[in-house]
């Protein structure tokens, strides 16, 4: 906000005119009161600065002058154009003539730099929102703060008559005809949810994120990749869980380790399945059998281990069929949402696109965070196996050393017997002879 100016000077009543004031009678008239004050401070309107009305904000000194603060434009455009880096910014003008107007390129001139003086005071507002940050940049869990969820309108809900009475715990307050959620609960679900998320990832579990509403497909899709996980974002198809079976009977399994990587078949274990497959009297040449590990055909599909839901409203069907085989759910509740119907609620604004989008980051988040966790266990477990490994074979080469050296001496004490015995019985026969 540029301040206030006027034209004034920050001068105090001279003592002289004081006792005129006071020892003047009551039948001076105003006029002359009028005329002397004119006469007194004519030379100081002559003298024209600007000053702010308001005080300086910054000043933390307490010894500093709690009057307005006077800038004088004159010095502000020399210590601007003193400055070495923005001297260039600055247009040059030309010292004015004595007794000589200024043409209409210098008039410009000054008012630019008069203008660029003018910019370097007071603060420099930044943006602070960025709305692809919250998709591309999410926050971790540990970074939830009750400003961040009530910057995207997280707390609002709905009408007062649209509540669902299991929200009660949840709500606030009323403002307007409008239920307000509490931001300290909204934080504490999303932290107990997104230690959920973080928890399954971490053992290597199945997690599909469900978003059908329009605006949500980006974010979804972001949080899926960085779970690792999966996504629906056009229509629950009914049966999907329930019925799997015979909607995925098409679709391959494959096997992954614990580092997300599919196990490739050697060429041994592939001879193996085609002599499985053909059978005693088959030809193992004509069946084809792919590198990577894949569940037999019979297996089925496989049931996902949670399901976030960002609209239960619209999936009440998923849901159902989530409860049916003990699947945990995760689903944001607004106020006219029945709780009960997942497993893990988050109380927070469902119809806000914001709100949508930093929680389903938050919660990809915590599934890219569970999923480099396992893999760093996973990587010291394979270093602590190659480290045992080494050290057994290590104990066993000196094993064997150690027994190849005793054998060694038993040996050579053996022929030192042999030999000593030899010895003696020449020694015997010499002496019989």
């Amino acid at each position: 906000m540029i301040p206030r100016r006027v034209v004034a000077r920050s001068l105090q009543p001279s003592s002289k005119f004081l006792l005129r004031i006071r020892s003047a009678t009551l039948e001076t008239s105003l006029t002359s009161c009028i005329t002397e004050l004119i006469s007194l401070y004519s030379p100081c309107l002559r003298q024209h600065r600007s000053i702010s009305t308001e005080t300086s904000p910054g000043s933390s000194n307490p010894a500093a002058p709690k009057g307005p603060l006077i800038v004088d434009f004159d010095e502000q455009v020399k210590l601007a154009a003193s400055e070495p880096s923005r001297s260039s910014i600055i247009p040059q003008t030309r010292p004015q003539a004595s007794g000589r107007p200024l043409t209409k390129l210098e008039e410009y001139q000054r008012l630019k730099a008069s203008k660029h003086a003018s910019d370097l005071i007071g603060g420099v507002l930044e943006d602070h929102y960025k709305p692809h940050e919250l998709i591309t940049n999410p926050p971790s869990p540990r970074d939830i703060t009750l400003e961040l969820l009530l910057a995207s309108g997280a707390h609002l809900g709905h009408a007062t008559a649209l509540w669902n009475p299991g929200n009660q715990r949840f709500i606030f307050g009323i403002r307007q005809g409008i239920h307000l959620i509490s931001l300290d609960v909204i934080a504490a679900h999303l932290r107990r949810a997104a230690k959920v998320v973080h928890g399954v990832s971490k053992n290597g579990g199945i997690i599909i994120f469900v978003g059908t509403r329009d605006g949500q497909e980006r974010a979804v899709v972001e949080a899926a990749k960085r779970a690792k996980g999966y996504h629906v974002t056009e229509r629950w198809v009914p049966g999907t869980i329930t019925n799997k079976d015979q909607l995925l009977s098409e679709q391959k399994v494959r096997i992954l380790n614990y580092l997300d990587q599919e196990i490739r078949l050697t060429e041994q274990e592939k001879l193996e399945l085609k002599q499985k497959l053909a059978g005693e009297n088959g030809d193992i040449h004509r069946i084809q059998v792919e590198d990577t590990a894949q569940v037999p055909f019979g297996y089925g599909a496989i049931r996902p281990d949670l399901v976030v839901c960002l609209n239960p409203l619209e999936n009440k069907t998923m849901l159902q069929e989530c409860a049916q085989y003990r699947i945990p759910t995760i689903g944001i509740i607004d106020t006219d949402v029945d709780p009960t119907c997942v497993t893990y609620p988050i109380p927070a604004n469902d119809d806000s696109l914001r709100c949508v989008q930093l929680i389903v980051g938050v919660l990809g988040r915590a599934g890219q965070e569970g999923r480099l966790a396992r893999y760093e266990e996973e990587t010291n477990r394979a270093e602590e196996l190659k480290r045992r490994q080494k050290r057994l074979e290590e104990t066993e080469r000196t094993l064997e050393e150690a027994t190849t050296t005793n054998q060694v001496y038993k040996d050579a004490e053996q022929a030192a017997s042999e030999s000593r015995q030899r010895e003696l019985e020449r020694e015997s026969l010499i002496s019989n002879r």
